[in-house]
């Protein structure tokens, strides 16, 4: 009775150490190329230039844009099939809102503000491995810091009132021109998930979707959600 009990572990201890071999604790480090969207920058730019009108002023919104692509790089350690930590670093979509400006003293005023955002994020990774062919699905959970920097371009003319040598005064209309910029931070939360696929415990592609509430201020225009969705490379080390 002893012989058949060995037989029958034997392969099960063989089963057990195969599935093992599928995975080695690595680090691993990559770039992943995205689109974002700044949801609601927009919206909340056009409510901004439309306080900015009242009785002797009016302002109205020429253009605006909050979808572009970006760039973020990544790195983390994945230390059992289905757990990991990973931190990455990325710029996110501009948001750009352009509005015109008229009123006595400036008949006309063209104005531009360019919001650019720089994130830091560190995250816990769950996998759901699928399977043995290196395919896995994930969901990540963590957070961060943000800083944002506003720069407005001003062009347009004013009129200025200019006394003459005779003492009578005359309106002068003369091009006027500026740019300022101030920086914003504060710190946030995010999530997403995807699908990856590793191969022979070299490399992974991946693809997935991430959301970060609360970003920027309504000194910059807007707090919006920063949302993406990407397809990333990495090396395992």
């Amino acid at each position: 009775m002893v012989r058949p009990t060995l037989l029958l572990v034997v392969p099960a201890a063989l089963l057990a150490n195969a599935a093992s071999a599928d995975f080695y604790s690595h680090q691993y480090g990559g770039i992943a190329l995205f689109t974002s969207e700044l949801n609601g920058f927009c919206a909340q730019g056009r409510d901004f230039v439309g306080r900015l009108n009242f009785e002797s002023q009016q302002a109205s919104t020429s253009g605006c844009e909050q979808t572009n692509p970006g760039l973020k790089l990544y790195g983390g350690w994945q230390w059992s099939p289905y757990l990991a930590i990973e931190a990455d670093f990325r710029q996110v979509a501009e948001g750009d809102l352009h509005f015109d400006v008229s009123n006595p003293q400036t008949p006309y005023l063209s104005v531009r503000d360019r919001v650019t955002t720089r994130m830091g994020n560190a995250f816990i990774v769950g996998h759901l491995p699928l399977g043995r062919d290196g395919f896995s699905m994930f969901g990540k959970l963590g957070g961060g810091f943000w800083l944002s920097q506003i720069t407005e371009y001003q062009n347009g003319e004013a009129i200025f009132l200019v006394r003459m040598e005779d003492g009578s005064v005359e309106e002068l209309s003369i091009p006027v021109s500026g740019k300022f910029s101030d920086n914003a931070s504060g710190f946030h939360w995010g999530y997403g998930g995807g699908i990856s696929y590793s191969h022979r415990n070299s490399w992974t592609i991946r693809a997935e979707w991430e959301l970060f509430p609360e970003i920027g201020s309504q000194d910059f225009r807007a707090e919006y959600d920063v949302q993406t969705t990407s397809l990333g490379w990495s090396m395992h080390f």
